[in-house]
């Protein structure tokens, strides 16, 4: 991710999930704030009811792969969350729903350049 950071520290979370925007989907929800950084901030949160270690990385992994691959159409400076509902089921979930859930919730927030 060339233009993105990792999103790090319970402090930065909690600023974003309180003062931040945000939309929600059949699976994701997405959590929007403008930082004012010449630099895009991600957080991906899976609750370890989503599984065991292997899947909520695997959950991660798509997530960061759907997001890079349109990062360079999004708008600079804004940090983004991306959370898992606690009532999906692993097994009717792919790459490609995740991909198109993130895409579409980007969409909807405006955070696609024009």
């Amino acid at each position: 991710m060339k233009y993105t950071k990792s999103l790090k520290g319970s402090i930065n979370f909690k600023k974003v999930l309180k003062q931040g925007k945000y939309k929600t989907s059949k699976n994701i929800s997405i959590y929007l704030r403008n930082n004012k950084d010449s630099k895009n901030y991600l957080g991906i949160c899976v609750s370890k009811k989503h599984g065991n270690s292997v899947t909520r990385n695997k959950m991660k992994r798509w997530v960061r792969e759907a997001y890079n691959s349109f990062e360079r159409e999004l708008k600079i400076g804004f940090s983004i969350i991306v959370l898992f509902k606690k009532d999906i089921d692993m097994k009717n979930i792919n790459y490609f729903t995740v991909k198109h859930e993130i895409n579409d919730l980007l969409y909807s927030l405006g955070l696609f350049n024009e």
